[in-house]
């Protein structure tokens, strides 16, 4: 069993929305284990689809993969229900409970696998999301090339967007779209929950948005938490998107990626891939922060596929290079294990 808690150590830094970390792993001998979706750490009024919560499952398997190859091994994934059943289940407003996802099993690798030795566990603690202000410098065409064969590896599209005028039309967009979304009660009640405004709560709760992470002033986030009344008054709201655009800080490159996703088993795929890219960005040393709004917002996902003319979109994201961003914490290993 220490082959997995080594592999499950590192994995753990794997990304997910709101840095909720719904992953539970069982592990049952040296070779086999069962992952579980934790339903109190699911977002079913912000992920409505629960396509975002499937596709962190993807995420943290695939994690699981790419360490165990460091140790010769695979990881091979048999779900525990048909596809279908995941959204409703996610969705469902129940008693907290722990939803069977899928069995895991370790396997060696053997000549005809893929072995790729550019992912060590050391890029799992550099990958990083970033909300600092990014640098003026576009992303290399080497990291452009590198990112583009990953997507259509797993046919999926990487698309980015250099045009400022686009960008700040976008991102005027994605201020619309959180103000609206903060001002439902549904939403607003959901996030604030994931909200961390010191430093000893981030290192009590070990999860959610941390207020450093977030490059938030802890009063900010505060207000936005308690007073998002303020973002439907027309002049507050015009002062509190100028100081949310300032805080954006420059954004000289919006990636895009569209393709399947919205099925179950395509977000799982998804997911996988997310992994794998969002890896590829560290090894290259720029760093994303994803704007979840511009997405799961339909007004705003309308928008952004008109102003694009991108179908499929399901994640728009900044990135390039930025200061080095605080590390998120993440659950002890205790924790994840059931």
């Amino acid at each position: 069993m220490n082959i997995w808690r080594k592999i499950l150590e590192n994995a753990l830094y794997a990304p997910s929305p709101h840095n909720v970390q719904p992953w539970r792993v069982k592990i049952l001998d040296d070779f086999r284990a069962e992952l579980f979706i934790d339903s109190t750490r699911t977002l079913p009024k912000e992920d409505v689809t629960g396509s975002f919560i499937i596709s962190t499952m993807g995420i943290f398997i695939e994690a699981i993969d790419i360490l165990a190859r460091r140790q010769n091994l695979k990881v091979e994934y048999e779900l525990l229900h048909e596809p279908d059943f995941y959204a409703p289940a996610i969705l469902k407003l129940s008693a907290p409970c722990l939803i069977e996802f899928a069995k895991l099993t370790l396997k060696p690798i053997d000549e005809n696998d893929f072995c790729d030795n550019r992912y060590d566990e050391k890029l799992f603690l550099s990958r990083k999301t970033s909300r600092l202000h990014l640098k003026k410098e576009f992303v290399p065409d080497d990291a452009f090339r590198d990112l583009s064969e990953i997507a259509a590896k797993f046919n999926q599209n990487y698309t980015q967007i250099i045009d400022s005028k686009v960008i700040e039309r976008i991102l005027a967009q994605n201020t619309n779209a959180l103000f609206e979304d903060l001002n439902s009660r549904g939403y607003h009640d959901e996030i604030v929950e994931w909200f961390r405004y010191s430093k000893r709560e981030s290192e009590t709760k070990r999860d959610g948005l941390d207020y450093r992470a977030m490059n938030t002033p802890r009063l900010m986030l505060w207000m936005t938490a308690r007073m998002s009344w303020m973002m439907k008054t027309p002049v507050l709201k015009a002062i509190l998107a100028r100081t949310y655009r300032a805080q954006t800080g420059e954004v000289p490159t919006l990636g895009v990626i569209s393709g399947a996703f919205w099925k179950p088993q395509d977000a799982i795929n998804a997911g996988r891939f997310l992994m794998r890219f969002w890896l590829e960005t560290a090894r290259h040393n720029v760093y994303m922060h994803p704007f979840g709004n511009l997405v799961t917002n339909q007004k705003a996902i309308e928008f952004v596929t008109q102003e694009t003319k991108i179908p499929d979109i399901w994640l728009v994201f900044k990135i390039g290079f930025s200061d080095e961003p605080p590390q998120s914490y993440r659950l002890p290993l205790e924790k994840v294990l059931v």
